[in-house]
């Protein structure tokens, strides 16, 4: 995925001719990551509108598509990050939003050393070039997913087996017995396969126990 954002953003600065730098970056759950940049700059800028609580990504970007800058020496909305920005030599911006759900939201921004740099037909190319970033940052957020449902099953049919040889029991019997110590343990299905498929696994006793009160 990197390698694909990496290659959309070199194509776009290309295609946009007064664009300098760009990147892309997500928020999830609080997390923000900037996932691929053109060079420092660009991901320095994006850093600054999370250190600063300011800029487009945090603020417009939740409730527009667009939101361009033509001039940050000039700009009153954000005037922390424009204030920083201009003293970085980045004049003017375009910010494109990905995708945006439930805080979760994935953003586009391009960066120029120019006011004014971003014209209509550099919107309209900006957007098309947001969609690209959108399907290749989903699309591998679902092989994950994927990939990871995949581990999870393993691990606990996995730790399944594990049960039903060591206390003789059938595999329903066995998944109950997952079932009951992650609700005593208040822990995901998954972590209580972890612990009972490690070597010296810390939840044998526990799994006695509940064997033993489940009679």
């Amino acid at each position: 995925m990197e390698q694909v954002l990496d290659d959309v953003l070199a194509w776009a600065v290309e295609l946009i001719s007064d664009a300098s730098t760009g990147c892309v970056t997500t928020l999830r759950r609080g997390v923000r990551t900037v996932v691929a940049s053109t060079d420092p700059v660009a991901e320095q800028m994006c850093r600054l509108q999370y250190e600063l609580g300011e800029g487009p990504i945090d603020t417009e970007l939740w409730h527009l598509d667009t939101v361009v800058s033509e001039d940050l020496e000039r700009e009153s909305r954000w005037p922390l990050f424009a204030a920083a920005a201009v003293e970085a030599n980045v004049r003017s911006l375009a910010a494109f939003r990905l995708y945006s759900g439930d805080a979760d939201l994935g953003a586009l921004v391009f960066y120029s050393s120019k006011p004014d740099a971003f014209g209509a037909d550099d919107v309209v190319v900006g957007e098309a070039v947001a969609a690209h970033a959108a399907i290749a940052l989903l699309s591998a957020r679902e092989r994950n997913q994927f990939a990871t449902g995949l581990a999870s099953r393993d691990l606990i049919g996995q730790a399944k087996g594990m049960l039903m040889e060591r206390y003789s029991v059938d595999a329903l019997r066995a998944f109950e017995l997952m079932a009951t110590l992650s609700q005593e343990r208040n822990l995901p299905l998954r972590t209580i396969a972890a612990m009972i498929t490690e070597v010296d696994h810390p939840a044998a006793s526990a799994i006695d126990r509940s064997d033993t009160t489940a009679r």
